[in-house]
């Protein structure tokens, strides 16, 4: 985590935000695992009824994918320096293994079906209230004070995009999802303006009625970009595992 960028907000307005900044992430029957050394993590996730369908690596970080029939759920895990950082669910099409094997040829490129999955690194604001007392230099003596302070914190998750043409949408999970927010559809919000290049991949989706982020992605080297708060970069596959190329 980086160190906090402060400054001085004022009370008003922010009073909304509150607790609700706070999204849990790990589902349930796992949010004790976070911490775990990946060995011991590893052995306790089998041991819950959960397979691991498959890995791959985002920067310093490994994440794999764990399915369960008994939740039906599936669920990704970061791990970092040697330990899980963190556990997230998310859709089931994540802990497919695909539909082709690993020798069968790439099929042609075809603009109107596409699904990505996306995991590194987001952002986003958080804040913190601080109360004391401050020296009042014009009244020569120590006075009580309240105030709200901002910052930035950085968490791993992912993300997820399903292309049809021009239209599609993505699914968002955890502090992706700010507190003021449109509520989305089963954490899937309709992307807009998209474009599908064949090298690049642009659209935005709309939050909330000030919030539209901006979405880029390079199909030759599988990154992508969020611009926005919460914000986000990191790496895509092909929601095929099986199909032997990226996109």
């Amino acid at each position: 985590m980086t160190k906090p960028q402060w400054k001085t907000w004022s009370l008003a307005g922010l009073a909304v935000l509150g607790s609700a900044l706070a999204h849990a992430q790990a589902p349930a029957d796992l949010a004790d695992l976070v911490g775990a050394r990946g060995a011991g993590g590893e052995t306790q996730m089998e041991a819950r009824g959960y397979q691991m369908v498959r890995a791959t690596r985002v920067r310093d970080q490994s994440w794999t994918f764990w399915w369960s029939d008994v939740q039906r759920a599936c669920v990704a895990v970061a791990t970092s320096d040697g330990r899980y950082a963190s556990l997230q669910s998310v859709p089931a099409q994540n802990c497919s293994p695909g539909g082709r094997s690993a020798e069968a040829p790439p099929q042609p490129y075809s603009s109107e079906v596409l699904t990505l999955v996306c995991y590194g690194q987001g952002q986003h604001a958080t804040y913190s209230s601080h109360s004391g007392y401050e020296w009042d230099e014009r009244r020569k003596r120590y006075e009580p004070m309240q105030r709200m302070e901002s910052g930035t914190e950085q968490f791993q998750t992912g993300v997820q995009f399903d292309f049809r043409g021009n239209t599609g949408r993505v699914h968002l999970t955890g502090k992706m999802v700010p507190p003021l927010n449109s509520g989305g559809n089963d954490g899937w919000w309709p992307l807009e303006d998209v474009q599908m290049g064949p090298e690049r991949i642009t659209a935005r989706y709309r939050i909330n009625a000030l919030n539209r982020p901006q979405v880029e992605i390079d199909r030759q080297t599988g990154s992508v970009e969020i611009k926005s708060s919460p914000g986000f970069s990191g790496r895509c596959d092909h929601g095929d595992w099986g199909a032997g190329r990226r996109f």
